[in-house]
């Protein structure tokens, strides 16, 4: 739901308001209980007996009132529901039903009444009954939001999507884009372990390819576009954090299935009908939760079997393909694959229409209540899943099934945590965790030794594809991370001082060595028959072993916290505190001594950066029915290490390269583009190629000795009032100031005039320099490929989001909420991919050097949000529930763009 909290008459009469109070790099994974007792007449009560009962396990934790008539409950499960009994020689009083959110601190004042009037108080429903005190933007959604928002992939995307703030990208594998920033600046934590993508390669922001964890397996999830709280870090668009369930005294749990096929979907649009190819997909898993020593220790387990199907769209006319490609027939494909067979001893793929795929999670999450005092949780967790890509298909070329790559990914965590209260006024949080991500990326085709083969216009304009794609020849990524976390905090008078101490580690080896295998071009059918190659290029490590060309490296973060939480009247709360992290790596790029000549600065540079981030926020409660939160605050983080990993991986040095074509070539050259001269040519790259191998003047990329880590000022002003008839309303705003911004130039591009309009333009120096062309200084010339530099831009771009909410629940069982967000984002290099050149590159600008600052490419100016519900009981006693989300929002800005010259003057 958007609202954090509903104001509700029920809890206001024992005067409930919730607030915050959550952690650091991993996140937040239990929740707290603050309460001050008084009489009738508000007179504070010190030494009253507080009695707090988690009726799931039937636990009991017993607190006595300090001089502030204070008590406080740290380290909680999220949920409940939770029994509080208060007594005193003066009165008594009970609470029932009181649930608490992921991420915040229930922040109650209940008043006595006298042993003669006994009152037992029910907060029906949910925490989503309270009132909510919070520091910053953000967005709770329980058990109940996760199981009845309508989610066809079962996904915490389409549940956080009702957020009008996050937008889902539909065309960048579902990327998760909070409040306008950058999809790479997210983080998602679940159950104190990190599981976005790491490194930086997969759109979707996971560590694998769908949702990394059952999805019926999560009990809360909590969005925070802005917290105001040091403990949060390593993010700058949004932290996404979500907690397992656990097992309870009552044995529980679920099953289901689901199944899709060709006649379930649409194949028409606008009139217009197309092919659906044949498919089946299923999907089933079950839930269960149970003691194993009632009242001391719980199990809960969840397991999810997924089995869909990649379709395929782009193909022959007349097989089935959604968009088959003009003018191209099965029988030009069995053409070239009989070629290919006689001529080459090769066997291509076969013409799919579609493909299978798999997931499998298991998770297992054990808890145990060691005393009154102490609990610790520890979590397993397995997915393995793969996808299927149709590499070099589009609507003018095909590619065989053999051209095709699976990506695979497993996800492997543990992790343990141990919450202790000491005292009433000390508890801690110690946390140990691990991740590690393996993801392969391997072409399909059963003879991995078969180079990548393109033949170009082969059949009326449509090239045609076949052999191991060149990315994926030689392409492993595994990556293993650490994290330790240990926090404090102490409650003195009111004060609540938390400080905390962060560590994470993550171990990379990446192997990307594209054309290891060669890539081969044709000028067509003819050309592919007779064995006559267009161009042909190579690449691998003078050991002519690929796994030589792997990089490994470890990238450390480290994290200090602390935080003063005042509670400076019963309706102002302000949170004061200071965040300090550094970004280490002992692990320095292979040195290129060419480069430095070139430029006069190494490519030997290893991160070392750090930053302070202060955070102010408070909450003020204006009245019964409204209150007042905002603050400031500087965050980082969320930055793939892929950026960091490219000046590993492309030292310039470790993969040596050769590249030779038909236009302008020597004797020899053509000599060798003839597949007659080289034995099981295409198997194998011709004899030039590897004498030819030139090394220690390839592309590079380098880090910028000072670089510093972008970060983001955040400043936000929210309320949100309830009125008589129980609308529920909502006004947030919040303004971000972008600090440092990653840009990519490259060094070689010099300025070599300006066009008719004034944009600049820039040359190789190669082309230029005085030396090189007189074969004077050869390190000024003779590079393969454009040298990389990753630095701070000069220019800073800002953000404004606007948003507001409403809602109503009826007592007829019909409930709605609307919500609108505005979004003005402006920003300079998007940094949008993971390598350098596309970083660089892929952009629209008038100038790359220094593209300046213009519409975000993740902007969405307006979204609107409706979200619907309807319970009733066709049959007594058990719940029917109808539910409807839709929402409508402006599309992305897009920029009218033209290559080479543009014909001034035609």
């Amino acid at each position: 739901m958007f609202a954090k909290m509903k104001l509700n008459r029920i809890a206001l009469a024992v005067a409930i308001s919730v607030g915050l109070s959550t952690a650091a790099m991993a996140q937040e994974t239990a929740s707290t209980i603050r309460g001050t007792v008084a009489t009738e007449a508000g007179v504070i009560v010190a030494g009253a007996t507080v009695t707090l009962i988690d009726t799931r396990t039937g636990s009991a934790r017993e607190f006595e009132t300090t001089a502030n008539g204070t008590f406080s409950a740290r380290g909680l499960r999220v949920g409940g529901p939770y029994t509080l009994i208060v007594a005193e020689s003066q009165g008594s009083r009970t609470i029932e039903d009181v649930f608490i959110n992921l991420g915040e601190s229930a922040n109650l004042t209940i008043s006595l009444v006298p042993a003669s009037a006994v009152e037992r108080i029910v907060v029906t429903g949910s925490a989503s009954g309270l009132i909510t005190e919070t520091l910053g933007p953000s967005t709770n959604f329980g058990f109940d939001d996760l199981q009845y928002q309508p989610s066809v992939d079962r996904d915490i995307k389409d549940v956080i999507q009702t957020d009008p703030r996050v937008t889902i990208d539909s065309t960048n594998s579902g990327a998760i884009q909070c409040a306008g920033g950058n999809n790479r600046g997210n983080s998602v934590t679940v159950d104190g372990v990190q599981q976005n993508d790491n490194f930086g390669l997969n759109g979707n922001g996971y560590p694998t390819e769908r949702l990394p964890f059952p999805f019926d397996a999560i009990e809360q999830v909590d969005v925070q576009l802005a917290p105001f709280d040091v403990s949060y870090g390593g993010f700058t668009g949004c932290n996404i954090n979500a907690v397992i369930r656990s097992g309870a005294n009552e044995v529980f749990g679920s099953v289901f299935i689901d199944f899709a096929n060709e006649d379930m979907q649409g194949n028409t649009i606008e009139g217009d009908n197309f092919d659906v190819a044949p498919f089946d997909e299923k999907r089933y898993g079950f839930t269960v939760g149970a003691p194993i020593i009632k009242d001391k220790l719980f199990v809960f387990a969840a397991y999810e079997k997924h089995e869909p199907t990649q379709l395929f769209d782009n193909g022959p006319e007349g097989a089935g393909f959604g968009s088959p490609i003009s003018g191209l027939t099965v029988a030009n494909l069995e053409e070239v694959r009989q070629i290919a067979s006689d001529v080459y001893g090769y066997q291509v793929g076969e013409i799919l229409t579609s493909a299978p795929e798999a997931e499998e999670k298991v998770l297992v999450k054990l808890e145990w209540l060691i005393n009154d005092d102490h609990r610790s949780t520890l979590t397993y967790q397995n997915t393995d899943g793969n996808s299927i890509s149709a590499s070099g298909a589009s609507s003018r070329s095909y590619a065989f099934n053999d051209r095709y790559y699976e990506r695979a990914n497993e996800l492997t965590t543990l992790v343990a945590s141990l919450y202790s209260n000491w005292s009433s006024d000390f508890s801690t949080e110690v946390r140990l965790a691990s991740a590690e991500v393996k993801n392969g990326q391997k072409p399909f085709t059963s003879d991995a030794s078969f180079g990548d083969v393109t033949i170009q216009d082969a059949f009326g304009g449509t090239d045609i594809n076949l052999g191991a794609d060149q990315f994926r020849q030689a392409n492993i990524l595994n990556y293993d991370t650490t994290n330790a976390k240990i926090a404090g905090t102490y409650i003195t008078g009111d004060h609540e001082i938390t400080a905390g101490f962060e560590y994470q580690a993550v171990e990379v080896f990446n192997l990307f060595v594209p054309r290891s295998q060669g890539r081969f071009i044709f000028d067509g059918l003819e050309d592919f028959r007779n064995q006559l190659a267009d161009e042909i290029e190579y690449a691998i490590p003078a050991s002519l072993n690929a796994a030589d060309g792997a990089a490994e490296f470890t990238f450390e973060n480290t994290t200090f916290y602390v935080q003063d939480k005042w509670f400076a009247s019963d309706d102002l709360t302000l949170t004061f505190g200071l965040r300090y992290d550094t970004w280490t790596s002992d692990d320095i790029p292979v040195a290129n001594s060419r480069f430095e000549q070139r430029y006069g600065i190494t490519n030997a540079v290893a991160p070392d950066m750090d930053l302070i981030q202060p955070r102010i926020g408070f909450n003020y409660i204006v009245d019964s029915s409204t209150f007042v939160y905002g603050g400031l605050g500087l965050f980082s983080g969320g930055n793939p290490n892929v950026w960091l990993s490219n000046n590993y991986s492309n030292n310039g040095v470790t993969i040596l390269g050769s590249s030779y074509e038909r236009d302008g070539a020597s004797a020899e050259e053509i000599a060798a583009l003839n597949g007659a001269n080289t034995a099981n040519f295409l198997f194998e790259v011709p004899a030039l190629s590897v004498s030819g191998l030139t090394g220690g003047d390839g592309a590079v990329n380098a880090l910028d000795d000072n670089f510093e880590v972008p970060s983001i000022w955040k400043y936000n002003l929210g309320t949100q009032h309830s009125f008589d008839n129980d609308v529920l309303v909502g006004l947030d705003l919040i303004y971000s100031v972008y600090n440092d911004s990653a840009k990519t130039v490259a060094l070689n591009a010099v300025p070599a005039g300006r066009a008719p309009d004034g944009r600049p333009i820039y040359d190789d120096f190669d082309a230029l320099d005085a030396d090189c062309q007189a074969g004077g200084d050869a390190s000024r010339c003779g590079r393969s490929g454009t040298d990389y530099f990753l630095t701070n831009s000069d220019q800073d771009g800002d953000a404004f989001v606007a948003s507001a909410f409403a809602k109503k629940r009826f007592d007829n069982g019909f409930a709605a909420t609307v919500g609108y967000a505005f979004q003005n984002i402006n920003d300079g290099s998007p940094m949008n991919s993971s390598t350098a050149s596309s970083n660089y590159g892929n952009l629209s600008t008038a100038d790359l050097a220094e593209p300046g600052i213009a519409t975000s490419n993740y902007e969405t100016e307006h979204r609107f949000t409706l979200q619907m519900s309807y319970v009733t009981q066709f049959i007594d006693g058990l719940d029917t529930r109808f539910s409807l989300f839709g929402s409508r929002q402006s599309g992305r800005a897009y920029s009218y763009t033209f290559d080479n010259d543009p014909g001034f003057g035609d």
